[in-house]
């Protein structure tokens, strides 16, 4: 049994010895196209697909994240996308990851599936208290793809950085590949020709983000693209645990 959800209390005090996974998400503008549950529903699927691969636990995915940010979520110029404090994130990750320790778990990932995300993570781990034998991991799921399986996918195209690949190609492949049903091809934005600024400016106005929320173009993206990422990027993380969870 993988999902945490679906266990009694004594399967999850057996199944201390396993690598728990948290994934994180967000709930946030992803286009006309994908929903705002994209980054939980990427961050849940990858965890399950790793912990099916190294007989690990997926918990529940947190389904809140950190403020979005203009140039990587389209900031807060679109209705749905409901933010956490940096403060409450840290927190509710870090008393996630608490409630784990004091239940006997010494091997934990966390799984990030919002840019925005990151420091928060940085923040709430980094401030655990000394624990025997504890290591706990923090990745986000672009972190480990190789190269060239990212440069793929992009045919002649060229990839803009994660930062703006939000609701675009990789995101909405993913999407075409995990939850099909949740995709609205027809709505698929064309290429706005967006180039982000090197600057942020204050208060954001109609205007500073492309209308339709995505950041970089999404047209070329399909589900075997999808597939080809999720494949490399659950290949990638299962050896990072497998590794540094040794023994």
């Amino acid at each position: 049994m993988t999902h945490a959800s679906d266990m009694t209390w004594e399967d999850f005090r057996a199944s201390t010895g396993r690598v728990a996974i948290l994934p994180v998400g967000s709930c946030e503008q992803h286009g006309p196209h994908l929903p705002l549950s994209t980054d939980t529903v990427i961050a849940a699927s990858i965890a399950e697909a790793v912990a099916r691969d190294i007989d690990g636990i997926a918990l529940p995915a947190l389904a809140y994240g950190y403020r979005s940010a203009p140039y990587s979520g389209g900031g807060s110029l679109f209705p749905g996308t409901i933010d956490l404090s940096f403060g409450a994130l840290t927190a509710a990750i870090a008393d996630i990851v608490g409630e784990l320790i004091a239940d006997g778990f010494r091997c934990i990932l966390v799984l990030n599936a919002h840019y925005e995300n990151q420091g928060a993570i940085v923040d709430a781990l980094g401030s655990l208290p000394p624990t025997e034998g504890l290591k706990v991991l923090a990745s986000s799921w672009w972190d480990p793809v190789p190269g060239d399986v990212l440069h793929s996918l992009f045919d002649s195209g060229r990839f803009p950085g994660w930062e703006l690949e939000h609701a675009a190609l990789t995101e909405t492949s993913l999407m075409m590949h995990l939850a099909p049903h949740l995709v609205r091809e027809e709505l698929i934005p064309g290429d706005s020709g967006f180039a982000a600024p090197a600057y942020l400016r204050f208060p954001l106005a109609e205007g500073d983000i492309p209308a339709h929320g995505a950041l970089a173009p999404s047209a070329a993206a399909t589900a075997e693209k999808g597939r080809l990422l999720f494949e490399a990027s659950v290949s990638e993380i299962a050896a990072i645990c497998a590794r540094e969870f040794a023994g």
